[in-house]
């Protein structure tokens, strides 16, 4: 077995942007500067791939007032948001949050962190191309497509995606450009628009909480829209996980982090206020008469001229999601490779000299994606499991601070520490991630089959099971001979301190040889 020693001094929290300075050889190009990183977390977390998945399910559930569930999810996501900043600047590594679970713990946490978020991220990108193929299915005329009409689409979508991020930055640039574009006009120009021009209903509305299913209580439907809006603000984790391509990474990564989550919060929730206020009849949505809404509003307010233009505009919407998800999952897989982490790693690791692009990996997340399309009748349950998913990755980091922190191992130093203030966000962070989590795992409708009730769980012990026969079949963590000492483990100035001993001793036994 090939062992690695991938702690460095850095680890502690070190200057240097290489990523010659945490053990690793720069093999992707470091060409992408704020914006572009930027740009990345906001087509992944994408105001119209958001809304659109959720708006029906969230009305359906606590009616128009669902929209007052966003700023709460907005409000406690920023929390992770500031402590994935001062992970962000500490390790500017591909791979984010396996990279910071496992520098902070070890590598058998980093590697169940990992595991768990690449599935995640895997699950998210079928869930964007399959949905996305419906509205390219639209745009020939084909509204209600059956079940391999639908699978044909989304492989369309899919192999765009692949393509773009196979072709390397430069491609990948100039599509998230203009998928931000289209975002603008998709979401902010027309919520404008429809606000200003098309309101059916006063402002009141969104706060009426009489607007609801009947026979439904306000509170839990008030806290199932938290679980519900959780899905629509994700992704802002993907800038981490694109820091080695960065140019200035500890100070734009942090920064691109916390943009893209607090720029599509505010689109996202104008957006749902847009759509609630212009909708002609919110009990139709309520009770499901309309399926779709998003369409529904915006014929009814600009005319059916505008059904065709405006469903192209969520067609790249959704072409630029799914490229930026596929993007940041090649990272992770790539950084989990280089670690020796999965089998078959020297290729999904590899960098072409071409184009400088992980074009194995890439193949092979598009494969994995494109293989979820077999269980397209239960994309559903892969969904609240995804979803799930993600937010036991998106805690897996934030515990680790906090248990670092209580160790005392944590530096405050750094542009992000957050100086005193630190702690109270990190225990804050960690308490919404839990909270939310449970709260997407509740089995809520009895009606249901049991194992969609319980698809979340479900998830869990699938995939855990798969994770662990190989984790104990190949122990990747082994690959590592002294992983994270500087956190979880031994201080730095013990280390320090043992490894002068050790100097010390070698130059003795020298001179007594003499």
């Amino acid at each position: 077995m090939t062992h690695l020693d991938r702690t460095t001094p850095e680890d502690s929290g070190g200057d240097g942007d290489s990523v010659e300075a945490f053990g690793y050889a720069q093999e992707l190009p470091r060409v992408l500067k704020l914006w572009t990183n930027f740009a990345i977390g906001f087509a992944f977390i994408s105001p119209v791939v958001g809304l659109y998945t959720v708006v029906v399910l969230g009305t359906q559930t606590a009616g128009p007032a669902w929209v007052l569930a966003m700023p709460v999810v907005i409000a406690c996501q920023l929390l992770v948001a500031l402590v994935y900043t001062q992970l962000a600047e500490r390790w500017p590594i591909a791979g984010g949050i396996y990279q910071w679970s496992r520098r902070l713990i070890g590598a058998r946490y980093g590697w169940w962190a990992g595991w768990v978020y690449i599935w995640a991220l895997t699950i998210t990108l079928s869930t964007v191309a399959y949905s996305g193929g419906l509205f390219l299915a639209g745009l020939f005329g084909i509204n209600n497509p059956t079940l391999t009409e639908r699978v044909v689409f989304a492989l369309i979508l899919m192999g765009v995606f692949t393509f773009v991020n196979a072709i390397g930055l430069d491609l990948l640039k100039w599509t998230l450009n203009i998928g931000i574009a289209a975002e603008v006009i998709a979401t902010l120009g027309i919520s404008i628009a429809l606000i200003t021009f098309f309101r059916e209903h006063p402002v009141s509305v969104l706060w009426d909480t009489s607007l609801r299913p009947d026979g439904t209580a306000w509170w839990p439907a008030f806290v199932a829209a938290i679980a519900i809006s959780g899905w629509i603000i994700l992704g802002f984790d993907a800038c981490g996980s694109l820091a080695e391509e960065t140019q200035d990474p500890k100070r734009d990564v942090p920064r691109a982090i916390l943009i893209s989550l607090f720029t599509v919060g505010l689109v996202d929730l104008l957006g749902a206020a847009a759509l609630m206020l212009a909708s002609p009849d919110l009990g139709a949505i309520i009770s499901g008469e309309v399926p779709d809404p998003v369409s529904s509003a915006v014929e009814s307010s600009l005319g059916a001229w505008a059904a065709k233009p405006f469903l192209a505009v969520v067609i790249v919407s959704f072409t630029a999601c799914g490229i930026a998800v596929q993007a940041s999952t090649v990272r992770v897989l790539f950084s989990f490779a280089r670690d020796r982490m999965v089998p078959f790693s020297t290729i999904w690791s590899r960098v072409s000299k071409r184009n400088h692009s992980p074009v194995y990996a890439t193949l092979l997340i598009g494969t994995l994606a494109s293989l979820a399309f077999i269980y397209a009748n239960a994309l559903s349950i892969l969904v609240s499991f995804a979803t799930a998913a993600y937010y036991v990755s998106f805690l897996a980091p934030v515990a680790g601070v906090l248990y670092v922190r209580m160790k005392g191992r944590w530096s405050t130093e750094g542009r992000w520490s957050l100086g005193k203030v630190g702690v109270g966000i990190n225990v804050l962070a960690a308490a919404w991630l839990v909270f939310e989590l449970i709260n997407i795992a509740w089995p809520r409708n009895s009606a249901l089959p049991w194992w969609q009730n319980w698809a979340v769980e479900v998830g869990f012990v699938a995939f855990g099971l798969i994770g662990l026969l190989y984790f104990l079949k190949a122990r990747p963590d082994r690959m590592f001979t002294t992983d994270s000492a500087t956190m979880a483990g031994v201080p730095l100035e013990a280390l320090e301190v043992e490894a002068d001993k050790k100097q010390r001793n070698l130059a003795t036994a020298g001179e007594g040889g003499h």
